[in-house]
């Protein structure tokens, strides 16, 4: 499996609040959830959060016997816990947290895990219909009408700032509960809600992994379908593809053609290819990043 990614900030001077990490048979992502107003109960931020998360959950799903993926998260999890110490209310609403996805080849499949809004996109001959996005939904279904209300209120009004105050309020209040949604924070018991499968590595061409803020290439931008960004990874590699998102989201800088809570989001893209050298083709050309793995 030869692996490339890229990974970029959202806002210049800002630290990025994604996470990536890769290993020849493995890589994670975590997308780390911008706090709000409210407070964390946490010195630590999120930031510090998704690099200790993701170190120990890469640590996890690369340690033998290979344990299942779900497993390996609810140990990361519960690490991670407890190397903030006593001085972190933990049970906070806005603790430090983070959305997750996960890849691994193990015993000739790919595995691979989706906490949240992160995607995992399958890509080869075993999809005939062109590739195979999971992600996990429930963020997405969560208060969708008040979402939905918000983005059709003139930007910039205080209309729309008072009806974003009230979806992120009921956002809050599905966090990691029944009938809401879950990301990774301080209980590992969160983990058994990931969406997680597999795939035999005979069928698959290529695999991505990506925060949702660089899956704004398909499904908030519509700068192509899944069959287009795989594509565009082969060919070019994952920083084109945030390069495009990005000359997107610079062209509607007031958020009127595509509605969304940030102009740019943080963003991080890790494509792997099966059975191939395309990738280090284009490397010895000069025109990609560099591969790991």
């Amino acid at each position: 499996m030869r692996i490339e990614l890229a990974s970029e900030a959202g806002t210049a001077g800002r630290p990025n609040e994604d996470f990536v990490l890769v290993a020849p048979e493995a890589f994670v992502v975590l997308d780390g959830v911008t706090p709000g107003p409210r407070d964390p109960g946490c010195r630590h931020g999120v930031v510090w959060y998704v690099r200790q998360l993701g170190a120990r959950l890469l640590d996890e799903v690369t340690a033998p016997p290979g344990r299942p993926l779900a497993d390996c998260l609810a140990a990361a999890i519960d690490g991670t816990a407890k190397a903030h110490g006593g001085g972190c209310d933990l049970t906070a609403p806005a603790t430090p947290q983070a959305t997750v996805a996960v890849g691994r080849v193990a015993g000739g499949r790919f595995e691979y895990l989706v906490l949240a809004d992160c995607t995992v996109v399958l890509d080869g001959p075993d999809f005939p219909r062109g590739p195979v996005a999971i992600t996990d939904d429930r963020v997405e279904r969560a208060a969708q009408d008040l979402r939905r209300a918000a983005s059709a209120l003139p930007e910039g009004s205080a209309e729309r700032a008072a009806a974003r105050e009230r979806y992120a309020a009921a956002v809050e209040g599905l966090r990691n509960r029944p009938g809401g949604f879950w990301t990774a924070a301080a209980d590992p018991a969160v983990a058994a809600e990931a969406v997680t499968g597999s795939a035999a590595v005979a069928g698959l061409r290529a695999v991505a992994a990506m925060s949702d803020g660089a899956g704004r290439y398909v499904d908030l931008l519509g700068l192509g379908d899944w069959s287009d960004a795989m594509r565009l990874l082969a060919a070019d590699g994952p920083a084109e593809l945030l390069g495009r998102v990005r000359a997107a989201e610079a062209a509607d800088p007031e958020r009127r053609r595509w509605r969304r809570g940030k102009v740019s989001d943080d963003a991080t893209v890790v494509w792997a290819e099966f059975g191939s050298s395309r990738a280090g083709a284009r490397r010895a050309e000069g025109s990609g990043p560099d591969a790991i793995g």
